[in-house]
């Protein structure tokens, strides 16, 4: 059964005051940074290609393509001080949508733990950025021991408030020696300027043997292929590299692991109507035509592995 929200418009609708605050920091923030200073070149964060050419451009950040990995990617990605600087000032949270959103979420963390389940059921398990500790929630009734890292003080408090053991900020902070069953990186990993160093960071954080479980959002996505700019995965600054299915498991298998499992979740398909209805603001509105062709039906998109978002499960290497 396809991950889908009851009804996509009321909840792209119940994000927009947030989704207004964030793109007025944007603005702002983005008015104070154009110095050439403030941009960096980076190449494919999997492969290290450089690429000739540009997509498209959204809020100054230039996304490329890299055939060999096939994987799209910021091409001149803020320098890591002002990326921390436009971090630490962010209006609005996760928080809010886990809140607001939690049946849709349940949703999602259910599919992803199912995916788990196959390989692996209990045992230790660490969230990496958990926001308020709603997966974690979940994951704890399914019978994993959970535990979560969050930089976020709001968030990490909130989530302690639910019961949850918070054990630091990030990785860096976790006692020596520490090993768990399974890791999580929930819609973290797009963030990561070097993802492949970054899952062999982590691989002192897992027992032998033990799980990575990933959800990142995918440039194989069928709305991303059609809308690009319009599409909200791109956002120019934050998601730094969008992985296909393709460059996913190059990264894991550079870094030491073997694919488990992988799934193509939440299909956008109402989006996609209403964009190729020509409709304004397809994230809000109902399209005066109904132009729903089969192609578009949200199993179809998320059998053939072009939903909004990959989830995986990748194990270490002996």
């Amino acid at each position: 059964m396809p991950v889908e929200t009851k009804d996509q418009s009321a909840l792209h609708q119940s994000r927009q005051a947030q989704l207004k605050e964030s793109a007025r920091y944007i603005k702002d923030f983005l008015a104070k940074s154009q110095t050439k200073e403030s941009y960096e070149r980076a190449g494919c964060p999997t492969c290290n290609n450089q690429s000739n050419g540009v997509l498209f451009t959204k809020n100054n950040g230039q996304y490329c393509y890299c055939p060999d990995c096939r994987h799209v990617y910021l091409g001149n990605p803020l320098n890591q001080q002002k990326l921390i600087e436009f971090y630490s000032g962010y209006p609005t949270s996760s928080l809010d949508w886990h809140i607001n959103e939690s049946s849709f979420y349940r949703r999602i963390y259910s599919k992803g733990l199912d995916l788990i389940a196959s390989p692996c059921h209990g045992g230790n398990l660490l969230d990496i950025g958990c926001s308020g500790g709603y997966f974690l929630s979940v994951a704890r009734e399914r019978g994993y021991k959970v535990h979560g890292v969050e930089p976020n003080r709001l968030e990490s408090a909130y989530a302690e408030e639910q019961g949850i053991d918070i054990l630091g900020a990030t990785v860096d902070d976790l006692p020596d020696g520490t090993a768990f069953e399974i890791i999580t990186l929930w819609d973290v990993l797009e963030h990561i300027r070097n993802p492949v160093e970054y899952l062999k960071q982590i691989k002192s954080y897992l027992i032998p043997g033990g799980l990575v479980f990933v959800q990142v959002p995918t440039c194989d996505s069928l709305a991303a292929r059609i809308m690009r700019s319009a599409c909200n995965m791109f956002d120019g600054i934050e998601h730094l590299t969008l992985f296909s299915a393709h460059s996913l498991d190059i990264a894991f298998v550079k870094a030491g692991y073997s694919l488990v499992a992988r799934q193509s979740i939440i299909s956008e398909s109402q989006v996609l109507q209403n964009f190729l209805s020509y409709d304004s603001d397809p994230y809000l509105s109902r399209p005066c035509q109904d132009f729903r062709p089969e192609f578009l039906s949200a199993n179809a998109i998320e059998i053939n592995g072009l939903g909004y978002k990959i989830q995986g499960v990748y194990r270490l290497d002996p």
